[in-house]
């Protein structure tokens, strides 16, 4: 094999680069998905849309199967959404990468 064979084949080879945790090994393997991502508060704003779009707490629990306390305290910031609620939204948990 001549040298500018061989030169011309290390060019074109494909250096991997380093993985930087979780998304240099998902971006690696090609995982992972373009979606919208919501934080905590931005979950209750849209509760709170549901909520008044449905006219009131009692009527989004009754319709949803969801303890209307629960759902409360959830809107008052003194628990974290639970199952139920992220269903009812249409939403569910995933992980992401900090």
């Amino acid at each position: 094999m001549s040298a500018a064979v061989t030169a011309r084949r290390m060019a074109t080879r494909k250096t991997s680069p380093r993985p930087d945790g979780a998304v240099g090994l998902a971006g690696e393997q090609r995982l992972g998905s373009h979606s919208l991502i919501f934080d905590d508060d931005e979950v209750i704003q849209l509760l709170r849309a549901a909520v008044e779009r449905e006219g009131n707490q009692g009527a989004f629990a009754r319709r949803y199967g969801i303890n209307l306390s629960n759902l409360n305290m959830i809107l008052n910031g003194k628990r974290h959404a639970t199952g139920a609620v992220l269903k009812a939204l249409g939403l569910r948990k995933v992980y992401a990468p900090n």
